[in-house]
């Protein structure tokens, strides 16, 4: 069963990347909202489980639609990674309709009973398995 959680203009609603995050860009450029960008907060936490996570957000240049078929430009989520399948898959995203992640979210998403796979179709290049290795190497926190 899926959840939805509509955004009430709580920009951070579901996902808990801090305002305050120093974002690492793995492509694109952070100060143009016409190119595709993928930004991460470089530490990866590993939950008692051992499944790590990371925060990350993504602005793209065109709008697109969601796995729900939602337009959106931008995006936050958490992303859970599987280091032995190596394979990365979304957790929970918050949608916005403006691209850099500016004005009022459009709705936030959890996919935990569902996860998503992180893929960036249609980005060049493609920055999936960079993140799955970067992620998968870093230490425990």
């Amino acid at each position: 069963m899926k959840k939805w959680i509509v955004s009430m203009g709580l920009a951070c609603a579901g996902v808990g990347a801090s305002a305050q995050t120093a974002w690492f860009t793995v492509v694109g450029n952070p100060h143009a909202p016409d190119v595709d960008t993928v930004e991460v907060d470089p530490v990866a936490v590993t939950l008692p489980n051992g499944v790590k996570n990371m925060y990350m957000r993504v602005n793209r240049a065109k709008r697109r639609l969601n796995w729900d078929k939602l337009p959106y430009r931008s995006y936050e989520a958490r992303v859970a990674f599987d280091c032995r399948a190596n394979k990365a898959h979304y957790i929970i995203a918050t949608f916005y309709p403006e691209p850099m992640w500016t004005g009022l979210p459009v709705i936030t998403t959890d996919y935990s009973t569902s996860p998503k796979p992180m893929l960036f179709l249609d980005i060049e290049p493609n920055p999936t398995e960079r993140i799955i290795r970067a992620a998968c190497r870093s230490g425990p926190t």
